[in-house]
Parts: C-alpha cells; structure tokens; sequence
C-alpha cells in the first residue's frame, strides 16, 4: 500500500512519481480514448460541462486542485488531463457501447456486541487500479481508500476519526442534474477527508449531489444508507443494517428520477440476488453475528451462486467496525495474491489489517 502525505502538493507529488507510468496508461485508454470514440472535447455542453466542474472544485475544495496539479506535474502530462481523468469524462454520455455494469455490494450491520459494522466488495477491471492508498493530509483526516490510478479519488474506505464507507454504482442514464452536481468520486474522497459521522455525511450529500449507492458507519454507531443521485438525496432506513448494491431500490426514487429524464434503469443479472443474500443475511444473523461471519460473507466466493459478494471481478473487500477499532481497515486484495488467479474461487479468504494513521 503507497503511502502519501504532507500538504496536497507533496501528496500529489508523491502519488504521481509512485505510478508515473501506470497513470499515463490510464491517460491513454480513458481520456485520449486509443481505440475508441474519444471525447467531445470540441462540443459546448461538454466544454461547460468541464468549466463548471473545475470551477467547482477549485472554489469549495483548492487542495484537490493541487494535489492534481501537483499529479500532473510529477507525470508530466497537462493537468487538463488529469482533470478529465478524475472527473470520469469517458463516462460523460457513456461513449460507445452500454459500459458493463459493476459488481459492487455493501453492507452496515450490528454486531453480537452492538457494535456497527461496514463491509463489502469493490467490483472493477483492476488494471485501472493502484492498489489501496493511504493519504496522511496536512489538513484533514487520514484515510485509506482505492482510486483509479492518476485520480484523487475515493470509494470503499475510512478515515482516522472512525468514518467508514461503502459503496455501488448506479447507471442513470438521461438524468438531468441539479445545479451544483459534482463528480461522485471526488465526492467520496471529500467526505472521507472531512467528513467524521453518518452526520456529517448526510449534510454532504444534501448539499452536493452526486450519482452513488452509499452505506456509511461511524465510531459512534451511527449508520447511513442512501441511494444519492445527481438530482437529489433519497435515504433508507439503517437502524439495525441496510445494504444496497446496483440498483434502485426505491419505486417512489424511479418515478422522481424519470420525472428527471431517466430513460431506463438497467441491472446486471447479479444485483438483486446480491442485495437479497446481505439482507437474508441481516435478517437471521443482525445483532448475532460476528466479525468473522462478516468477514465470511463478503470474503468467501462461490460461483454457483448468483447472489456470491467476492465474485470474479471483485478486486477489493473491506470490512470495518470503527467502535471497536477507528484505525483499522481490513482489506482482502483477491487479484493482486501470488498465484492467484481472479477466474478461480478463493473460498477461505483471508483479510489482512491496515492501519489507516499512524497513531
């Protein structure tokens, strides 16, 4: 796990030197699009569409500005690629073919301790990824998450005061956003910087919105469950647990997305049988259960099970219980094991505990 800190231009220089080589490769595949439709970078939606992002970002948080700025440089690339890198823009209007809908699942539950837990799979091709990054900011919380390599991004995770998260994507396509709308990604690095409870996690989301299925836990035992869309907030209960994986769950948020343009809501096959095998799961085992049947159940893959949390494409699995332990994050890494390959199940996963500062 790479390691950066200081002040946002010795964490971007540090990150950008660490992966020089695989961010270009990124920078060539997502944003200079080799081999494929590449982006609109003459249209005036999506020039607008950039202005407003950057504007932004550089007005409410700079120091993303620099780390990025600092990125690019330590590459030696322009920092408008990098910039288009972290805003997702391959994803503007989804170029070319349906992009295949990811594997993620998440899941807040109480512990036979009464303590709360966070767990859950991170579903993507891992040659876009770096591996887990811990970033020790000058200002802010220390946390470790995953981001596309070159990015500053964040997703699964936890920060140094307890803050867990989780997270799934969600496809919504024709949504019209709400002024303000900003990238879910930086979004999730913002919150897991600055953000120290479920509180401070739902003000966020109510002041900025953004695209993704998101379960957060506190040191407090406070839990948050929310499907956050580009056009607003839509909160689920999360008393004792909640889950949510790729999809909308919420028959009244359908009908507000597609009075927002929604033209469709499309699910992979494994979704539903995902999110029904956390929440049987919860049903029989919440407030009972332990670390290691959590552990179990988002760690152990069977692939003759649609509803298998680890499945072939999982590249990271978390799991988390801030009251009982704010520092640690514990993290399985199935692709990246010597001799492991992703297409053979691993069935008695095995987590290893990372700290996320160093105190």
């Amino acid at each position: 796990m790479l390691t950066v800190q200081g002040n946002p231009s010795q964490m971007g220089a540090g990150y950008g030197r660490a992966f020089a080589d695989k961010i270009r490769r990124n920078i060539d595949i997502l944003v200079a699009r080799e081999g494929s439709e590449p982006l609109p970078r003459q249209e005036t939606r999506f020039i607008e569409w950039v202005e407003q992002q950057s504007a932004a970002i550089a007005h409410k948080w700079p120091w993303l500005v620099e780390e990025m700025e600092a990125v690019a440089d330590a590459v030696g690339v322009e920092y408008q690629e990098v910039l288009l890198l972290n805003l997702r823009a391959w994803q503007f209007e989804f170029y070319g073919p349906q992009p295949p809908l990811a594997a993620c699942s998440s899941l807040a539950i109480e512990l036979s301790d009464g303590t709360v837990a966070c767990a859950g799979a991170l579903d993507d091709p891992l040659e876009y990824y770096c591996g887990p990054v811990r970033y020790l900011p000058s200002e802010g919380y220390s946390l470790i998450t995953f981001p596309i390599t070159g990015t500053s991004w964040g997703n699964r995770g936890m920060n140094s005061v307890g803050l867990a998260t989780g997270i799934s994507s969600q496809i919504l396509p024709g949504l019209r956003p709400l002024p303000g709308a900003i990238n879910q990604d930086l979004a999730l690095r913002i919150i897991l910087q600055t953000c120290a409870t479920v509180k401070d996690v739902r003000e966020f989301c109510k002041a900025y919105p953004f695209t993704m299925n998101i379960v957060c836990v506190d040191a407090q035992g406070g839990a948050f469950c929310a499907q956050q869309t580009a056009a607003g907030l839509h909160e689920l209960p999360a008393a004792d647990s909640c889950a949510l994986t790729n999809h909308v769950v919420s028959d009244e948020l359908r009908a507000r997305l597609a009075a927002r343009g929604v033209t469709e809501f499309p699910e992979s096959a494994t979704t539903r049988p995902r999110l029904k095998k956390l929440q049987d799961f919860a049903a029989a085992r919440g407030g009972k259960c332990t670390a290691e049947e959590v552990k179990q159940l988002v760690g152990n893959r069977d692939d003759s099970d649609p509803g298998t949390i680890h499945n072939e494409g999982s590249i990271y699995i978390t799991y988390s219980d801030p009251q009982a332990d704010s520092h640690t994050l514990w993290i399985l890494q199935p692709q990246t094991r010597p001799g492991h390959s992703c297409r053979a199940p691993e069935v008695n996963a095995q987590f290893e505990a990372y700290a996320v500062c160093d105190d």
